[in-house]
């Protein structure tokens, strides 16, 4: 089992109630998906009060199977990977219009992100203005747009044989189905359509449901999209007070997370040049 806590600014309670009636609703279309286990006093969340604030707690069961590292993934597990991506998709477009209630958007993200970056970030600013009419040309369907997992990346599926399990799903946001494609492959760099692991992948995506190329092929947009919103999240998290005394394995994170807050800097300000 896994305990998952997070912090009321975080996530709030309606949104995480939201998540777990979506891995809920998979459960009973046969999906793999780790269910929340419940409490001693017969809930799915339990709110606890700290003096660090409010949390919220769910614990999930552990599926069968192993993670994959890139490396290790084979053609066929590739295609298995995507075919059950397509599986979700295919469902998720099933979804009744309720279970999208208190799950974000992309436009919501978006708009957090906007909030949360400082003045200062002005070439973060000047890109928000870029995606909000990148994306306002997007077409949009019921076979292109709905709920995606949002993280489909190897560290939140579970291979066991032939049988993926699905875990993770508290980023699940309204979006591009073609976007969840994007974002699975962030491990390997720049998205590329050519790349033979990813067409493979591809292929086992299309096996369950379709996919809008047209979408597909604007991949970048969805990169650019997904660094800005990471952007304002990472900067968010280190911003904690110096002066006091750090464990040594915050201040290394710290560290880390401020090289990739500059990465996605450098990154979005090319795009001004």
């Amino acid at each position: 089992m896994f305990l998952r806590f997070n912090d009321s600014s975080e996530r709030d309670y309606s949104s995480i109630e939201a998540e777990l009636n979506i891995v809920k609703y998979l459960r009973n279309r046969a999906l793999n998906v780790a269910q929340p286990i419940t409490s001693l006093n017969g809930n799915d969340i339990e709110v606890i009060e700290t003096k660090l604030g409010t949390f919220y707690a769910v614990v999930f069961e552990a599926l069968e199977g192993k993670h994959l590292n890139m490396e290790e993934i084979s053609d066929q597990q590739a295609y298995i990977w995507g075919k059950s991506l397509g599986n979700l998709h295919a469902n998720l477009k099933q979804l009744p219009e309720e279970y999208r209630v208190n799950r974000p958007s992309w436009k919501d993200l978006l708009l957090e992100a906007k909030e949360a970056l400082p003045k200062k970030e002005l070439a973060a600013h000047k890109e928000f203005e870029r995606l909000l009419i990148w994306a306002a040309e997007l077409s949009l369907s019921k076979e292109n747009f709905g709920i995606i997992h949002y993280d489909f990346e190897l560290d939140n599926v579970i291979f066991d044989n032939n049988i993926i399990g699905m875990l993770d799903f508290d980023d699940s946001s309204l979006h591009w189905f073609a976007a969840d494609i994007v974002y699975a492959w962030r491990d390997v760099g720049d998205f590329n359509v050519k790349n033979p692991m990813i067409t493979t992948f591809i292929d086992g995506y299309k096996t369950e449901t379709n996919l809008d190329m047209e979408i597909l092929r604007a991949f970048s947009g969805f990169e650019r999209l997904h660094k800005l919103i990471s952007l304002a999240k990472l900067i968010r998290a280190v911003d904690i007070d110096a002066a006091e005394d750090h464990p040594e394995w915050l201040i290394n994170l710290r560290l880390k997370l401020s090289g990739i807050i500059e990465k996605y800097r450098l990154s979005i300000e090319k795009l001004n040049k």
